[in-house]
This record gives structure tokens, sequence and C-alpha cells, in this order.
């Protein structure tokens, strides 16, 4: 059974002026002698729904803030996931589910636009706007779509606008002022992107500063911390500081490279026997470093548990190693001569019947100020694994984003 849970949320705008709200009472402490009611099957309250949303002020001089306008989850309408306001008093909602919707709430608490992410219903109902991401995830937990994603408000023209920017770089546009959904072409890409630029750059200093907290938050994620709005944004602000190409931002990312944390692991195809740990921030961090023109340290983006090998990292003249190399070697002599590598993807394919499954590695080599990237395919037969494909290339990711989607598809 998959199950979703619905935390109570909490948010402040950016100079702390309003604070909105949402609570459910199925959040609210449960008490009970033995065994476990059945809305808490997993130990914690699941599906929780009825939330009441709250739009607070701070008044200067007032020791309680003032409650400007209340809002119920309204009948058929989806539990959040996530809640913003700006200085201005204007709140979005973001709702999950099959047919997820983001709902922009104007000042004095009126719903003003919403907009259905397509899901089980194909087509507008009533006064919901469609907007078709080009990459939803489908799962049965519900419809994913806005994960390492920048949300944000700006204010331009006399216009208030409300941007959601996907991890891919489509952009949900929100003319909160007219209320209308316009399409990105027709508005201010160049505030846009001078907005996320500053945002990142703004955001990212400061979760520098606590590196270790935001380490910790993930490594047992807290609802309650006070870290945590910034923290989840994280991911976000690292692969934005390589798609604008913020400079500045270098050292930030040269310190969040020797973050440790590592978030999945998967059966490896080339190494039998061995496990594939990712890493969570290192693969994104480096590929920002990699678009700043400039070759990461070396700290692993993955590592092979159960490879009987002491694989080095941080290995000097990469490229030269790699000259050395040979298709019939074996994964672990290849990892001895050159580490671990940039990026790995598992894929497969049928073949006569029998799935046949393949494990690409890839080493990035910044050569003469042109990025080159080393493929080695490996495919398994039987017990063993073999290379079928060695190949330097001009690096596919410079025009494509397939890696930057496999980073961050699934956070």
């Amino acid at each position: 059974m998959t199950v979703i849970s619905y935390a109570d949320l909490r948010v402040t705008s950016p100079g702390g002026r309003f604070m909105l709200t949402a609570r459910s009472p199925d959040n609210a402490t449960v008490s009970h002698q033995s065994g476990l009611p059945p809305e808490m099957p997993f130990g914690r309250p699941v599906f929780q729904k009825s939330f009441h949303y709250q739009l607070l002020e701070h008044v200067p001089g007032s020791v309680e803030p003032r409650v400007v306008w209340e809002r119920w989850q309204k009948d058929g309408e989806l539990s959040p996931h996530e809640v913003l306001v700006s200085d201005g008093g204007w709140s979005v909602i973001r709702t999950h589910g099959f047919d997820p919707e983001v709902i922009a709430v104007s000042p004095s608490g009126q719903d003003v636009l919403r907009v259905c992410i397509p899901g089980l219903k194909k087509e507008a109902e009533g006064d919901c706007l469609i907007w078709r991401p080009l990459h939803l995830m489908w799962t049965t937990a519900g419809t994913f779509w806005s994960g390492a994603s920048w949300p944000y408000f700006l204010h331009d023209g006399g216009t208030d606008f409300f941007v959601w920017r996907t991890y891919w770089g489509q952009r949900l546009v929100l003319d909160l002022t007219h209320a209308a959904l316009i399409p990105e072409q027709e508005a201010p890409v160049h505030v846009m992107d001078a907005t996320e630029q500053r945002e990142v750059s703004v955001l990212l200093s400061e979760l520098t500063e606590h590196l270790n907290e935001v380490q910790a938050f993930f490594a047992g994620p807290d609802s309650s911390h006070p870290i945590r709005p910034k923290a989840l944004r994280a991911i976000a602000a690292i692969h934005l500081v390589g798609v604008h190409r913020i400079q500045a931002c270098l050292p930030l990312l040269q310190e969040w490279e020797s973050a440790d944390l590592p978030i999945s692991t998967m059966s490896s195809t080339a190494f039998p026997g061995a496990t594939i740990e990712t890493q969570f921030f290192r693969p994104i961090t480096q590929h920002s470093m990699r678009l700043l023109g400039t070759e990461p340290r070396g700290f692993a983006p993955y590592r092979f548990l159960g490879a009987r090998c002491t694989v080095p990292e941080s290995v000097p003249d990469r490229r030269e190693r790699a000259l050395a190399l040979k298709q019939n070697m074996r994964a672990r002599d290849v990892l001895l001569q050159m580490g671990n590598p940039d990026f790995v993807i598992k894929q497969s394919r049928d073949v006569d019947g029998d799935t046949l499954w393949t494990e690409t590695w890839e080493y990035d080599f910044l050569v003469e100020g042109q990025w080159k990237t080393l493929q080695l395919v490996w495919e398994q037969r039987r017990s063993r694994s073999r290379i079928t494909h060695m190949e330097e290339i001009p690096a596919p990711w410079l025009q494509s984003d397939a890696r930057v989607r496999e980073f961050l598809q699934y956070l």
C-alpha cells in the first residue's frame, strides 16, 4: 500500500511580514492505550485532509500577529505539499495527488487562480486552467512534477507575478494582478532570470554557512526543523548556479562538493556483486562546477560498495590514465586506474525475449578549454561483465539535459 503523508506547513514571506500556515486536525497528537488507530497504520497520520489555512501579518508593536484571512480545504480539493507567501501578501498553495493543482490566493483571501497539472483529468474542469509540464513522474503515490524546482514571486511594471521554474527549465508563470496564466515567452524573462540569480546566490550563501546543519537535516528529515524550507531548496539552488553560470558562487560549490551524504543504492551490472551508492549533493554540484568551466576536486559522486578494493578519490591526471585503458579490462581494474566515474546510468533492452542490462560509466575531462567525456558501456553476460563500447566524445551534457534530468528527477 502506497501512503502519502501531508504535514502541517508554515512559511514566512522573505521580509518576514507575513506567515502562511496550513494545519490539519489529522496531525494533532493522537493518544491511545494499545495498537494503532486506522488513520495511523504506520505509527503516524497519513492521507491528512481538512486543512485550515491562515495568513498572519506581523504588526509592529503588537505581540500577536493579525489574522488577515482564513481558508478551509474545499470539497474535492487535494491536500497541500507546499505553501508560499510574498511580502505583498500573495499566497500560493501546491496540492499533491493524482490531479495536483497550484492555487493562487489574493492578499484579501480570494482564490484568484487555479492551475491544474494533468493527471487522471486530462481537460480543465470548472475554473481550473491547464498547464502541461514537459516531464511528469506517474507513481502510485501521485503525480510528481515539482522536485528540485524554484518557485518565487516578483513584481515588474506594476504587475505581481508568480513563477515556478522546474528542474528541466520550463516555467509556470502566473500574472497575479490580472488573474491570468501566461505563456513564458510573454513574461518578463530577463527579470525572471535576474530574480533567480539573485535569490539563488543569497540562499546558497546562507545555507553554506550552515552546511553541517543542512546535512544533518537530510540525514534525518524533521518536518518541524526551522531550516527545512530553505534546505529543501538547496539542490535547486546548486543546479541554477550552473544554469545561470553564476561564477561568484563557485567557492560555495567547492564547499558543497565535500558534503558526504549517500541517498540511494542500486546493483551494478559492470561489477557483479557490488552495489552502487549515489551521493545526494555531489552529482549536481560537480555538474554545475563543470558548467562554470572548473574541474571538481574529485570527491566520489558514486561509490562501489562490496568492490573488495580501495577505489582512489581525487585521482590526478585522469585523462592520461584514460589513454591506458583497454577494452578487455575488468571493472575492478578500471576503478583502480580511473577512480569512481562522474556519471553512472543503467539501462535495459529486450534481446530475443530476454532483458539485457547495460551500465554506462562516464568520465569528464577539461582538455585545452574543451570538455570531453569518456564513455564506457558495460554488458553482463552470465556471471561476467565486459566493456562493449569505449569512446571519448565532446561532452554530451553541454548540448542535452539528459544527465541533469537523471540527477534531479527523483529528488
